[in-house]
């Protein structure tokens, strides 16, 4: 085990970090997948990823394409999404990563803003619903799909991904990029409008790579599990170009439900998840123990003992006493050495990115084991900001800034970034782009933070975006406004960030509720009773069936009393304040949520 960094300089571009690592290793394991077909895990060497690069880029030279031509992918994570990726790079054609689990409307938004001549689809059926959803498509060249079986019949301009590179076989190409050249263009989950194509630079997805290294430098003998969508910026940095930049090996999980067994089988060193990850294993452990009084016990004490120890080592607080220090042996013994086993037993960092992380359940997996670190950033900013050290992790923070990346607080509490991995601008975009960056190169995150002694938390939102814990972002407001419309919520203020699923708080009309409680036997005086929940949420879930499962609601809680202006829960124009509305019912917020966890 070693670290063998390649120097954000040194490679220039995306293609010349591949040149490069297959130059120092050749023979090393650069990828594994896993192969439905035989059943088994596959190894590819650093050469033959080169090789495959190079037969995918002679195939898009033999389309015409021209330097800054946009390329499309629409594809799960696998070694042909880097290698087309990669490809892309090498001719200086701008890449559009595309999510596989979009809504197709807001797929066939990204592509008419993008207008890529060249899109690498999953499979046909997929492209035949994108293609009916866009209102022209003519500025698409060729569509390759990647999982096409021999007798399917693909309507121009789809070919089968195999044979594009069959037919260009033998094509010659060279490379074409420069570092200042855009590289990517990542767009933002449009949540507060339009989704907008940030324009990243080979130079800066280097460079916010080269600035993770510093922190959290990759080992050779590293095995990196790939969990995340590569369209999402965070696995770009952290699972793709991070490992290539310290030799390190990347696997693809190919299902989240055959996760334990690869984790058993693939024993990684590396995982990179979004908060919800992390909290599904903890409560499906939780869940677990409490079949029994006694282990659930057992669990609970080794979580918050372990706290304490890590802890103490860290200097954030106070160590275990004795007589939990000589229970330790006992409790590492029967429960966390199995916790740590489920991850493969040698897992050396666990990351956490892309949304709030609760910090109670960072508490108890750091107690029971798991190496657990947190950072934070932004699509524009290229897109991690800051990261924290295993060693003196705190949950609830986010670490300090990475190595030549500035972070300040404005007057209102705005975290605002300048980076050298910042984006050059949003696609076509320059209204968006002036609102996004100042004249002296800040990025207006949008983000409410606090910072003392260097380390940086994240407290809020500017704009009321919520982040649930699995990365998805929601607006609250077409939420609120669908239920608003129903006589039965007087007041309506939705809930959820950092947390799995949404829930919201609710202001009953007195007169209606009644009624209806009267009409089914309820104790209208128990609006959050059992037997009122069965009448509530079903009504609340009715409003939203056409809405993303992201954007469904849970759970609620409700309330007779008005929120009012003299209570500072609304301005005088009778707009929510919604920080203040949910430091006020925090307690039944959390309880909300602590049902899941129980």
């Amino acid at each position: 085990m070693g670290v063998d960094l390649i120097s954000a300089a040194a490679a220039g571009t995306m293609y010349g970090l591949l040149q490069a690592r297959t130059e120092r290793a050749p023979d090393a394991p650069a990828y594994q997948q896993f192969d439905k077909a035989t059943g088994a895990w596959s190894s590819v060497t650093w050469r033959e990823v080169l090789a495959r690069v190079d037969k995918v880029a002679g195939a898009m030279a033999a389309l015409g394409l021209a330097k800054g031509d946009r390329v499309a992918i629409f594809l799960g994570n696998c070694l042909d999404w880097i290698c087309y990726d990669m490809a892309a790079h090498k001719l200086g054609l701008p890449v559009v990563p595309l999510y596989t689990n979009d809504a197709v409307s807001s797929t066939a938004y990204v592509l008419s803003d993008a207008r890529p001549r060249l899109v690498l689809m999953d499979n046909a059926a997929r492209w035949q619903k994108i293609r009916d959803a866009l209102e022209r498509s003519d500025f698409i060249d060729a569509v390759w799909i990647h999982d096409s079986a021999s007798d399917d019949t693909l309507p121009a301009p789809a070919v089968a991904f195999s044979d594009a590179l069959e037919q260009a076989s033998g094509v010659d190409t060279q490379k074409q990029s420069a570092p200042e050249d855009v590289a990517a263009l990542i767009y933002t989950s449009g949540t507060t409008g339009a989704p907008k194509g940030a324009m990243l630079t080979h130079r800066a997805l280097l460079a916010n790579a080269e600035g993770v290294a510093a922190v959290f430098p990759p080992v050779t003998d590293d095995v990196f599990l790939s969990i995340l969508p590569l369209a999402h910026g965070f696995e770009r940095t952290m699972g793709y170009v991070l490992p290539m930049l310290g030799g390190a090996c990347v696997a693809y999980a190919p299902s989240l439900l055959r996760l334990r067994q690869d984790m058993a089988t693939l024993r990684p060193t590396v995982i990179m998840a979004v908060p919800r990850f992390y909290e599904s294993i903890y409560s499906a452990a939780r869940r677990s123990a409490s079949e029994s009084p006694v282990r659930l016990r057992l669990f609970e004490m080794t979580g918050q003992i372990g706290w304490k120890r890590f802890a103490a080592r860290a200097g954030v607080g106070p160590g275990p006493s004795l007589g939990e220090r000589l229970i330790w042996p006992l409790l590492d013994r029967l429960v966390a050495s199995k916790v740590k086993d489920a991850f493969g037993g040698r897992l050396r960092v666990a990351v956490s990115g892309g949304a709030t992380f609760p910090p109670e359940i960072a508490r108890d997996l750091i107690g029971l084991g798991i190496p657990m670190v947190e950072g934070y950033g932004l699509t524009e900013a290229g897109p991690v900001v800051t990261a924290s050290l295993q060693k003196d992790y705190l949950p609830g923070s986010v670490g300090f800034a990475l190595p030549g990346i500035e972070v300040r607080l404005t007057d209102k509490g705005e975290i605002r970034v300048r980076s050298p991995a910042a984006m050059k601008g949003y696609w076509q975009n320059p209204e968006a782009t002036e609102a996004m960056i100042d004249p002296e190169g800040w990025l207006r995150t949008g983000d409410l933070g606090a910072i003392e002694g260097g380390r940086i938390s994240v407290t809020g939102r500017l704009k009321h975006i919520l982040v649930l814990s699995n990365g998805e972002n929601v607006n609250p407001r077409p939420i609120e406004t669908e239920l608003e419309a129903d006589a039965l919520f007087d007041q309506v203020c939705v809930a959820g960030d950092g947390r799995p699923y949404l829930a919201v708080l609710l202001v009953l009309n007195g007169e209606i509720w009644e009624e209806l409680a009267a009409s089914r036997g309820l104790d209208p005086e128990r609006p959050n009773a059992p037997e009122a929940e069965k009448v509530l949420l079903p009504r609340v879930k009715a409003h939203l069936k056409d809405y993303p499962a992201h954007q469904q609601i849970r759970a609620y809680h409700a309330m007779l009393e008005e929120w009012t202006v003299e209570q500072r829960l609304v301005t005088p124009t009778l707009k929510l304040r919604r920080e203040r509305i949910v430091a006020t019912f925090a307690e039944q917020i959390a309880a909300l949520y602590a049902r899941e966890r129980g």
